[in-house]
């Protein structure tokens, strides 16, 4: 994993780029985690936590579509992977 991301920072691609496709990179990584903990809990009937994981699932996936919008804003074009 460390060396996609190492990757994307010496790719060509513009420096909003490599921004855009590092954070989803980590965010994606993240979300996919989540994901899976979320069915780990619902297999293991743990309310509880599964409300705390889907909390975070939900804010995960907001802060993603705010990436999304100030990136098109700033850029003028969609941050490919979000």
């Amino acid at each position: 994993m460390q060396k996609e991301y190492e990757e994307i920072f010496e790719s060509n691609l513009s420096e909003a780029d490599k921004i855009a496709k590092a954070f989803h990179f980590v965010i994606n990584s993240i979300e996919t985690h989540t994901k899976n903990e979320i069915e780990l809990l619902k297999a293991m009937n743990d309310r509880e936590t599964l409300v705390k994981e889907q909390i975070k699932l939900s804010s995960i996936q907001h802060a993603k579509g705010i990436f999304n919008m100030v990136y098109l804003r700033a850029t003028g074009k969609r941050s490919g992977n979000g």
